[in-house]
C-alpha cells in the first residue's frame, strides 16, 4: 500500500521513532520513495518517550538513509520535558501548551540553546550551500547566506532531492505538528513544479507533460477496494485536465470504454459526492466494469499511459482450505476479489496436490489475507503448510535381473527378466522400449511391467 500511495503522492514524511531510530521498514520505504524519485521531510516523533535522543536518531539516519538529512528544527527538552521546538530558518522558539490542544507561543530562542542553535543553524546553511554552485560562490563571498537566499535555496534542494529537512514532533502531545504543516506549505514541491512522465501505448516512447488542468484529462489507478456491498470502488488521482461524474472514458490500457458514475472524495471513511475533479485530485468512483490498478482512464484520442507500477512477487505460500464445505465456491470469487485489491497476493490451485494456495510476502502478509475473506466477505478457513509433490527420477544407466521360482505341488511358476534404465535429457519425460523378442513373455504383463 505504502508503494502504490507514493506513486500519486508530489512528496512523502517519513516518520523515525525517536527511541528506536531507523528500522527494516524505515530503509524500505526510504528506498521506495528513492525509487519513485520523491522529495522527502524526515519527522523525528515521539521525542516525549523515555530514552528519546534527537542526537542518536540523526545519526542513525545518517548513517542508514543519507548524509544530507539535515534538522531545521531542535527540540527544546527531550524525554518528558519536551515542550516546544526551535525554528532554525525563522530563529524563532515555539513553545506548546501540555494539554495536547496544539496552541503555542511564538518567542526568542531561549538562552541556554542560543549557541546550540546558532551551530546547528550554520551547518544547515553551509549544507544549503553545498546544494547549489550559485549559492556556493555566494557562501564563500559573505560567509553566510541571507534569508531570503536560504529559504528558497532550501526550498529548491528540497524539491530537487538533494537535501532532506528533519522536525521534530511529539504526536500524542501535539507539539510540531502545525509547524510540520507550514514546512509541508513551505519546502515541498506542489503538483504543477514536477512534469508528468508517461508512455506511448504504440509506439513506446517515453513522454513529458507538465501537470495542468489545460492539458488533455489523464488519471492513473493507484489502488483497488473489494467492498462487499458497493462492489469494486476503484482509486485514481487525475493528473491532467479535468474528470467530471457521469461522463464516459476511455481506458487507454485494456482499451475499452467505462461510464463514471458519481465520483467521491474519500476521507477516511466519510464519501463526498463531488461532481468533478481537477489535477492534482485524489478521488474514487464505484463499480468500473473492466478497470483495475495501474490502468489509466482519459480521453481516447490520446495514447499516452502510465508506467504501471512494479509489486513484489510473493515469497511464502500456505494452503487453505474451507472450515465449512458451503465456503469452498465463495472461496474463489472472494479471493479474486482480493487479488485486484493486492496484487502482491496470488491465488491459484496446485495442479498435483489439488490444494489451493494462497501466497503473499510472508506470514503476516497471509494471515492478514485471511481475516480480510472473514471480515469482509464472510468466508472462514483454516490455513495450513502445503505438501511438496517430491519426484524421483533416472540418475544413471544400469541393469538388474530378477528371478520367480514358485514349486508348491502341481505346474511350478518360473519367471525370468532383465531390465535396463538410463536417463533421458532433462524434461523428455519417459519412454518405455519392448525389446523381447520370440513371445516368451505373455502380452498381458507387458503393461504391468511398464
Amino acid at each position: 500500500d505504502a508503494r502504490a500511495a507514493l506513486r500519486v503522492a508530489d512528496a512523502a514524511i517519513l516518520v523515525v521513532d525517536a527511541v528506536s531510530g531507523v528500522q527494516v521498514q524505515t530503509e524500505k520505504a526510504w528506498q521506495a520513495a528513492d525509487e519513485a524519485g520523491l522529495p522527502r521531510i524526515v519527522v523525528v516523533n515521539r521525542l516525549d518517550r523515555e530514552r528519546a535522543s534527537l542526537d542518536r536518531t540523526l545519526k542513525s539516519i545518517q548513517a542508514a538513509l543519507s548524509r544530507t538529512v539535515v534538522p531545521i528544527q531542535l527540540p527544546i527538552g527531550e524525554e518528558k520535558s519536551f515542550r516546544g521546538v526551535i525554528d532554525l530558518v525563522a530563529q524563532k522558539a515555539y513553545v506548546f501548551l501540555p494539554d495536547g490542544s496544539g496552541k503555542c507561543s511564538e518567542s526568542d530562542i531561549p538562552g541556554d540553546m542560543a549557541a546550540e542553535a546558532a551551530t546547528a543553524r550554520e551547518a544547515l546553511i553551509e549544507m544549503v550551500a553545498e546544494a547549489d554552485e550559485s549559492l556556493m560562490e555566494k557562501f564563500f563571498e559573505a560567509g553566510t547566506l541571507s534569508q531570503d537566499q536560504l529559504v528558497s535555496g532550501l526550498r529548491a534542494a528540497t524539491a530537487s532531492g538533494k537535501l532532506f529537512p528533519l522536525l521534530c514532533t511529539s504526536a500524542t502531545l501535539n507539539i510540531g505538528v502545525q509547524p510540520l504543516l507550514d514546512a509541508i506549505v513551505a519546502y515541498v514541491p506542489s503538483p504543477a513544479e514536477r512534469p508528468l512522465k508517461m508512455v506511448n501505448a504504440k509506439t513506446g516512447e517515453d513522454i513529458e507533460r507538465p501537470f495542468s488542468e489545460t492539458g488533455v484529462t489523464s488519471a492513473f489507478v493507484w489502488k483497488t477496494i473489494a467492498d462487499p456491498f458497493a462492489g469494486r470502488i476503484t482509486m485514481f488521482r487525475v493528473m491532467s485536465g479535468v474528470l467530471k461524474a457521469d461522463a464516459t472514458v476511455h481506458n487507454r490500457t485494456r482499451d475499452t470504454s467505462e461510464r463514471l458514475g458519481h465520483l467521491v472524495l474519500l476521507q477516511g471513511k466519510t464519501q463526498t459526492n463531488v461532481p468533478e475533479l481537477r489535477a492534482g485530485d485524489l478521488g474514487a468512483v464505484p463499480k468500473l466494469k473492466d478497470t483495475l490498478t495501474n490502468d489509466t482512464l482519459g480521453d481516447k484520442s490520446d495514447a499516452a499511459v502510465f508506467p504501471a507500477m512494479k509489486f513484489p512477487e510473493p515469497v511464502l505460500s500456505y494452503a487453505i482450505e474451507p472450515k465449512s464445505r458451503g465456503d469452498e465456491d465463495k472461496i474463489s470469487t472472494s479471493m479474486h476479489r482480493l487479488e485486484e485489491e493486492d496484487p502482491s497476493i496470488r491465488y491459484s490451485r496446485d495442479p498435483q496436490t489439488n490444494e489451493l494456495l494462497l501466497s503473499g510476502q510472508g506470514q503476516l502478509h497471509i494471515e492478514v489475507t485471511v481475516a480480510k475473506l472473514k471480515r469482509r466477505f464472510g468466508v472462514d478457513v483454516n490455513l495450513k503448510p502445503p505438501r511438496i509433490p517430491y519426484r524421483e527420477t533416472i540418475k544413471s544407466a544400469t541393469e538388474a535381473h530378477g528371478r520367480h521360482k514358485k514349486q508348491t505341488g502341481g505346474h511350478g511358476q518360473f519367471g525370468d527378466c532383465k531390465i535396463k534404465v538410463e536417463p533421458l535429457p532433462r524434461g523428455k519425460d519417459f519412454e518405455f522400449v519392448d525389446d523381447i523378442f520370440g513371445g516368451s513373455i505373455p502380452r498381458q504383463f507387458i503393461p504391468a511391467v511398464e
